[in-house]
């Protein structure tokens, strides 16, 4: 029996939560999977209800709780070995402390100690960042340093840390591509050289990309130059863990879909309907 710990991290209404719900769900299946439960997981009634949701075709709501939940998975793979998996499910609201610096010691010691990261990322603008905060900064700094009357020169430290204020980079005056760019780059350097899977969710609504690659570098080519430029396995891929946009298809379709193992898929450069294929990656 091998126990790995994995994380599975993220911004807020990145996914992540669904993809557990999901993935819960497709493991108790029978099927060609390459990994499926071996047991019951811990946190079973809080995992048994995001499932629940899933099959019934709800959207599953976030984790709103303070504390972060670690769900234990007793699994198997193809070739009967064991595994015990361990992963947090934490709301995404977490992860703005780590651009805060300010991050929880007690999830920062659970990375340190984590075998992989599974990275979830819901959409992408193409900007990177504005210059607009830099450009507050420096024009302030000019303010101050060209000016002639001494009455500028002599703004007391409490009038300096107001300005300060109003042009700090906060998460919410980011773009998306900076936010998980620093978020990626700090568990890089809290955890190490793991490995690590981006994902991109919702991918059933991504149109037009004929691989994961072709994604990456029109949409956020600064993560994927980091990701595979710093860690020396990766893994890229689009993540459907519903399958379908809810109220596309009818009750009946979506079952059919479900009993079949056709529902939520992986995708690089084709549809794969394992949901495990990232861990099963991380856990290797």
């Amino acid at each position: 029996m091998t126990g790995k710990r994995i994380l599975i991290a993220g911004l807020p209404d990145a996914g992540k939560t669904t993809y557990i719900a999901a993935l819960n769900g497709v493991m108790s299946q029978d099927g060609d999977f390459s990994l499926q439960l071996d047991g019951k997981a811990s946190q079973w009634t809080y995992v048994n209800d995001m499932t629940n949701k899933w099959l019934e075709g709800e959207t599953v709501t976030h984790s709103t709780d303070e504390e972060a939940k670690f769900i234990k998975w007793p699994l198997k793979n193809k070739d009967g070995q064991r595994i015990d998996l361990t992963i947090p499910d934490m709301k995404g609201e977490y992860y703005y402390d780590i651009i805060n610096n300010d991050f929880d010691p007690k999830l920062a010691k659970y990375c340190e100690e984590a075998d992989g990261i599974l990275y979830f990322i819901n959409g992408m603008s193409r900007f990177v960042l504005k210059d607009h905060y830099m450009n507050m900064q420096n024009d302030r700094n000019g303010e101050y340093a060209d000016a002639d009357d001494g009455a500028n020169k002599e703004i007391d430290e409490t009038k300096q840390r107001e300005e300060a204020d109003k042009i700090k980079l906060k998460p919410e005056n980011m773009q998306d591509v900076t936010k998980n760019l620093l978020v990626i780059k700090y568990l890089r350097e809290l955890m190490g050289d793991v490995k690590i899977v981006v994902a991109i969710s919702s991918w059933d609504e991504r149109k037009g990309y004929n691989s994961i690659e072709d994604y990456f570098k029109q949409m956020c080519p600064a993560i994927y130059n980091y990701v595979t430029k710093n860690f020396s396995n990766s893994m890229l891929c689009g993540v459907s863990a519903q399958g379908v946009k809810y109220g596309s298809e009818d009750s009946a379709k979506l079952n059919e879909l479900t009993e079949k193992g056709k529902r939520a898929y992986i995708f690089t450069d084709e549809k794969k309907f394992d949901l495990a294929l990232p861990l099963q990656y991380l856990i290797d």
